[in-house]
């Protein structure tokens, strides 16, 4: 897959018991696969940060559904799940002067792992983050 420029999608609802399966119901019937994906909740609301296979068809989905959509530009890092790979990516970042808004991440068993960097520059982090790779 390597690193990529993408956008995730942002809904915020309220906080209530299978707000995240009230989600996804409607991906699994629709064949769309969740890829990355980061959601807490603060006082009565739940957020939720998303990167699908048809982001394009999900938004078009929760939109029918009723939800407000964000859409994000985001870079997608996969690399090596080794110490001190995180700390080389965001120091080039802050270095670059690029600020990090906010960064998710998840790691396989087979030493890989995929970070979600959203920038203020996702165009010069994409570029800083190859040459980490």
């Amino acid at each position: 897959m390597g690193t990529r420029k993408t956008t995730d999608l942002s809904i915020t609802t309220t906080n209530e018991l299978g707000a995240l399966s009230k989600l996804t119901t409607p991906l699994t019937s629709n064949n769309i696969n969740v890829e990355s994906l980061v959601c807490w909740e603060k006082g009565n609301t739940a957020n939720f940060r998303l990167v699908t296979s048809d982001n394009g068809k999900a938004k078009d989905i929760w939109t029918k559904a009723g939800y407000t959509v964000k859409e994000t530009p985001i870079v997608l890092w996969n690399t090596t799940n080794t110490p001190g790979k995180l700390n080389a990516a965001t120091t080039a970042l802050a270095e670059s002067n690029i600020n990090t808004i906010c960064v998710y991440a998840s790691a396989t068993g087979a030493g890989e792992t995929t970070v979600a960097f959203y920038t203020s520059n996702p165009d010069r982090t994409l570029e800083l983050l190859n040459k980490i790779s």
